[in-house]
């Protein structure tokens, strides 16, 4: 039986994430489940200790997976469930896929709020670089931030 861990990740925002979990879980073709303290099932289908308030089931996860689940901190962010099998396989590629839409999601909210655009440009390498506009022009961006892909 696989451990499972919990990795520190920065979801502050619950509505940002769920809105990043639906994204890339409509991308894929998968779903996930949102409620109160939901049981995470381990690969061979028993209940496990472990519980959070989204997860995507281990049938959306991978071949002899175990639940990814996304549990409320007593500081009311969010941190990511995942068994150590699955942090080296697809569950740990759809908590990347999380990660990076979130934040994504998070800069354009931030942007919109100080009257910015974001534009997303990819270069050769596959890193993605998101520049900041005004909102009034189409000019020179602002600021720049990097992401990997």
């Amino acid at each position: 039986m696989s451990k499972y861990m919990r990795i520190e990740t920065v979801f502050k925002d619950e509505d940002t994430l769920r809105q990043a979990l639906a994204d890339v879980c409509q991308g894929r073709g998968i779903q996930y489940e949102q409620g109160q303290d939901l049981t995470l099932i381990g690969y061979r289908g028993k209940a496990r200790a472990e519980t959070a308030k989204y997860v995507i089931r281990r049938k959306f996860v991978g071949r002899a997976a175990n639940d990814l689940g996304f549990a409320r901190k007593a500081n009311r962010t969010f941190e990511a469930v995942i068994s150590q099998f699955d942090s080296r396989n697809e569950g740990m590629e759809i908590l990347n896929e999380v990660r990076q839409r979130y934040t994504r999601l998070q800069v354009e909210k931030l942007a919109r709020a100080r009257g910015m655009r974001v534009e997303e440009v990819k270069d050769t390498s596959g890193a993605i670089r998101l520049k900041l506009y005004p909102a009034t022009s189409s000019r020179r961006p602002v600021r720049q931030v990097y992401a990997r892909r």
